[in-house]
């Protein structure tokens, strides 16, 4: 079986997780599939969790622990659906990907005995959600993480089309500084040239293919491999050029 973690820790934190998950579940395979998640970017980690999840076998469990509000009265969760079980704080970055696969149930985590013996008021991480999710993966019961809940926290990621024109939001900044946005196929309607606007500011830009097919430094749409598209520059910084983040907003003409 395999589990998948997606954080915002980097460094020393996500091994201690492996360790914890791989003391209770040896033989369950650990997967890093986002861990350097910008810190505290709910929305950038709901995102790579995803666009990511399908991508693992039947029965794999998410780990999700991007947790501004850890040591809160926010609640610890565990989200069954069709095929997968995701697990981690009830704010908002498991539910794209668990909506996406089909929500079966979901369960506060309220079983103290499936976790650490002391569990710290900053590293749930390792206390809560690390072996909750080692549990799983060795075959426990859904059933014994806690008591069924219907109310969570839910995350969408805006998007707003009409004819001629889409806004949407930014999800993802990749490494390169490309914008993944909202948007998705079907969304936009692709033609040579079309004008950004961002805060006051137009960029003109260009839907192309692949990258190859735009000039150096020229600004283009183009449908990334998530499915959304993506706002890039042929060997250049997006992020730099427009100053847009995560969460950042803009119209699409």
């Amino acid at each position: 079986m395999i589990v998948t973690l997606t954080t915002d820790f980097g460094g020393h934190y996500v091994g201690i997780m492996k360790g914890v998950i791989k003391r209770i579940a040896p033989s369950v395979e650990v997967i890093d599939l986002g861990t350097d998640v910008q810190p505290f970017d709910v929305k950038g980690g709901a995102f790579v969790l995803y666009s990511s999840y399908k991508y693992f076998p039947a029965g794999t469990v998410h780990v999700a622990v991007v947790d501004p509000g850890v040591g809160s009265d926010r609640m610890a969760i565990a989200v069954r659906s069709r095929n997968y079980y995701f697990v981690g704080p009830d704010n908002g970055v498991l539910m794209p990907a668990a909506k996406d696969d089909g929500v079966v149930e979901v369960r506060e985590i309220s079983n103290r005995r499936l976790l650490l013996e002391e569990v710290s008021g900053t590293f749930h991480g390792r206390d809560v959600f690390a072996p909750v999710a080692a549990f799983l993966a060795k075959g426990g019961e859904f059933a014994e993480v806690g008591g069924r809940i219907e109310k969570i926290i839910d995350l969408e990621f805006f998007r707003v089309v009409g004819k001629g024109r889409a806004e949407g939001e930014v999800v993802f900044v990749d490494r390169f500084g490309n914008l993944v946005t909202s948007l998705k196929e079907g969304d936009l309607e692709p033609k040579d040239e079309c004008v950004i606007k961002i805060r006051g500011k137009s960029f003109r830009a260009r839907y192309v293919r692949t990258y190859s097919e735009g000039r150096e430094g020229e600004i283009l749409i183009i449908k990334g491999s998530s499915g959304h598209y993506e706002i890039s520059i042929r060997e250049g910084s997006a992020k730099e050029l427009t100053g847009l983040s995560v969460g950042g907003r803009f119209a699409i003409l």
